[in-house]
């Protein structure tokens, strides 16, 4: 999958006037709703023979639009919803610098400067995608602002127990720690990445220890207790304790020896499997240097 970054000022010399169906939407966590979206377009691109593009933005609307004032957490980094996007099949992945000038763009202008120029012929998005300013546009008047030059397919709401998936539906359940959940939203566990630190006592128990795991930034991590995870270590998956002590940590404390056994910043994907309880007191009694990654 290539991937092409645009800003507003440059789109002219970015943009690849090749023929395809576009799937629009911001994609955090790729979750079984976007997946929809994507495959849908899919289906759409091998029937008229064209390149599957995802034409997304960053950073989020709500960070740029509050003036920086609301920061929003993702689900993932952006290099992981990447490798999730190309695993889906899609050709070419358009990145869209969401700035304050591409933010008072009219919806009209959006359609001719983005979707027209990017040779766009059909385009799939969810039924409350949004675009132009103040979100004006929707998907009963994008067909109408491109002049009828692309087909449109508007994906219906993908509900789990009655509820939208959303990425904002998966972020409220990490809050309150029901990861055990989450793969009905997601289509799979939620997975957090770190590198392995140092090795301290697990609590006040002896002949315990737990291995600090440094999780990088950009992923939301749940809410503070103890939780069930998993690892692959050497072709093998391994099943963990896993203690977050607060919410305003990116460290996760791992009662593991297979992780004592190996060296120190190496890379470790952790899958978060079911919530187990809360904190015990003593968990609180020693405090774990923070890292960053």
């Amino acid at each position: 999958m290539e991937t092409v970054w645009i800003t507003h000022e440059t789109k002219d010399s970015s943009i690849q006037k090749i023929p395809c169906v576009a799937a629009l939407g911001f994609f955090d966590g790729v979750h079984i709703g976007h997946q929809t979206v994507i495959e849908e377009a899919k289906k759409m691109a091998i029937q008229e023979k064209l390149k599957l593009a995802v034409i997304t933005f960053f950073p989020h609307p709500k960070e740029v639009l509050s003036d920086g004032k609301h920061s929003v957490r993702y689900l993932m980094p952006f290099a992981m919803r990447q490798e999730k996007l190309a695993r889906l099949g899609v050709d070419v992945l358009y990145v869209i610098h969401f700035t304050p000038v591409f933010a008072s763009l009219s919806p009209q202008q959006f359609v001719q400067e983005y979707l027209l120029a990017f040779h766009v012929k059909h385009v799939v998005a969810g039924f409350d995608f949004t675009y132009g300013y103040q979100g004006k546009g929707n998907m009963d008047t994008i067909k109408e602002h491109g002049y009828g030059e692309f087909g449109v397919t508007t994906v219906a709401k993908v509900n789990q127990a009655e509820k939208k998936i959303s990425s904002t539906r998966i972020r409220e359940m990490l809050a309150v720690g029901k990861v055990g959940s989450i793969p009905e939203y997601l289509g799979n566990f939620y997975e957090t990445k770190g590198r392995i630190h140092s090795v301290y006592p697990f609590g006040q128990n002896e002949g315990y220890s737990t291995v600090t795991v440094s999780i990088d930034r950009h992923f939301t991590l749940p809410k503070p207790g103890v939780y069930e995870t998993e690892a692959m270590i050497d072709s093998q998956y391994h099943t963990f304790v896993s203690l977050i002590r607060s919410n305003n940590t990116s460290i996760v404390e791992v009662d593991s020896e297979v992780l004592q056994a190996l060296e120190q910043h190496k890379e470790i994907y952790l899958k978060w499997i079911k919530r187990l309880h809360e904190i015990p007191d003593e968990f609180f009694c020693l405090k774990i240097p923070e890292y960053s990654i």
